[in-house]
């Protein structure tokens, strides 16, 4: 209902002669619960636009012009779309240039993306598997936004990928959970994995982890999220420096990991989700999006479930120039190809994933 024309219809009623004065009861009441709800409901969420080419989308940037980019955990590429048109508009291959030739045998599994001037940073899981590393999947990488007739894209910088993330957290005594997680695999209980990734306040990216999630202080069964501040990432792929890091930051997002995170306007959006597949109606199983203020000593808060409940999020970034956040599902569980079969690796018209635009 419009907020204004209720107010003015109420007002009208409230002030009736004194015959009417049940009735103008009544109706006010009936009025100010519309204007409540009015008030109070959720943000809309507009019509979700379905993309072809990739099936596993998992990171995203907003590049200008009204396109964005995408990295998908299965295809060792970078995809351009126009916002709202489902066709790829440009695709920038990254095999060769992250695992050469091994990239062949397995992929690099991009998992999240954050914009810093006209670079946007990469970075893949770090997972291993049965306790065994894949140093296919073990980069930090970055890209510069070009345009490529009229249109945004982006290329790889001259510099090589940075492979050497692991060794470094662990061989600093603050990160044993870390350490240990590294034995184990991605989904597992207390395994390892990255899937956020985002910009500080200070030129720095906010390295976010899907797992392990550790122990809440004071709580047998609560456990938190971590994130980890990478502080010079410009040095460490640009001029061969050692990583600088700060403190590891736990938070509580239910029970859930990091599977994107975005600094907007001052404060980050974190997709909280389930660490491994997740149980059907289980609350930590659900896709939902945190606001957090930044500080170690803060809580972030619940903001909203993310519906439908069918969309599982794992890109969240802003639309540049708007005040709306846009979300990129990862629909590869459910479609075959994506899963098996000589094109599992390749971008094809058949492969979907969803986006979706929320205001904020």
């Amino acid at each position: 209902m419009n907020v204004a024309r209720t107010s003015s219809l109420c007002a009208r009623h409230r002030f009736d002669r004194q015959g009417w004065r049940a009735v103008s009861a009544w109706l006010a009441a009936v009025c100010a619960a519309w204007t409540i709800d009015a008030l109070v409901s959720p943000a809309h969420a507009e019509p979700v636009t379905t993309y072809r080419g990739i099936c596993n989308a998992s990171a995203g940037v907003d590049i200008g012009a009204g396109h964005f980019v995408v990295g998908d955990d299965d295809i060792d590429s970078l995809v351009v779309y126009q916002y709202g048109k489902p066709d790829v508009v440009d695709e920038v291959k990254i095999g060769d240039y992250l695992n050469g030739a091994a990239s062949k045998d397995d992929e690099a599994d991009i998992e999240g993306a954050a914009r810093i001037g006209d670079r946007i940073y990469w970075i893949t899981s770090h997972s291993g598997k049965n306790g065994e590393p894949r140093p296919t999947r073990q980069h930090l990488f970055a890209t510069r936004i070009v345009m490529k007739d009229a249109v945004p894209t982006v290329v790889p910088l001259d510099t090589k990928p940075y492979d050497k993330l692991l060794s470094a957290l662990a061989s600093d005594s603050r990160f044993e959970e870390l350490k240990r997680a590294m034995s184990k695999g991605a989904e597992e209980d207390h395994g390892f994995n990255i899937e956020g990734l985002a910009a500080t306040r200070n030129g720095g990216l906010l390295i976010g982890f899907r797992n392990p999630l550790v122990a809440k202080s004071g709580s047998r069964k609560g456990r938190e999220a971590l994130v980890l501040e990478l502080k010079n990432p410009a040095d460490v792929l640009e001029r061969g420096a050692k990583p600088e890091f700060g403190d590891l930051i736990r938070l509580d997002l239910g029970k859930r990991g990091v599977r994107s995170i975005e600094l907007i306007d001052g404060e980050y959006f974190i997709v909280a989700g389930p660490f491994d597949a997740g149980t059907p109606g289980d609350p930590a199983s659900r896709f939902s999006i945190f606001r957090w203020n930044g500080s170690p000593h803060a809580k972030p808060s619940h903001w909203k479930d993310i519906e439908p409940s069918t969309f599982h999020a794992e890109g969240l970034f802003e639309i540049a120039g708007t005040r709306k956040i846009y979300l990129l599902s990862d629909d590869g569980d459910e479609q075959r190809i994506c899963k098996k079969g000589p094109d599992k690796k390749k971008t094809t018209s058949d492969k979907t994933f969803r986006g979706m635009a929320v205001e904020r």
